[in-house]
């Protein structure tokens, strides 16, 4: 059974029109090296994600995500994040219910 990773680099290679010799020659590897990672199925290395990822044109994030998008946080999304990271779970359930409460969202 193949892994994630070498499903998806399956179907990122499809989507793109790429064969595994096409995407070696990208990675400027051996084609050799994208055939041996799908025959003895083994999951790659990180570096070899991340050029891989490189040569497609997506963020490690894009290659993990179901969707095939990335989450962009603003500024001040990123800051309410880490002020809510610093909290104790008592203050992450009063803010969860203050937010919930002025947004009228109630779960």
């Amino acid at each position: 059974m193949m892994s994630y990773e070498l499903e998806r680099i399956n179907e990122l290679c499809i989507e793109r029109g790429w064969s595994h010799y096409r995407l070696a020659l990208e990675m400027d590897t051996s084609p050799n090296n994208i055939g041996n990672m799908f025959r003895r199925t083994t999951i790659p290395s990180i570096p070899t994600l991340r050029r891989i990822c490189e040569v497609m044109g997506i963020s490690m994030a894009q290659f993990y995500s179901t969707d095939g998008t990335q989450v962009t946080l603003s500024p001040k999304q990123q800051r309410i994040l880490e002020l809510y990271n610093n909290l104790d779970q008592i203050g992450k359930g009063k803010l969860e219910a203050y937010l919930e409460g002025l947004s009228g969202q109630h779960t």
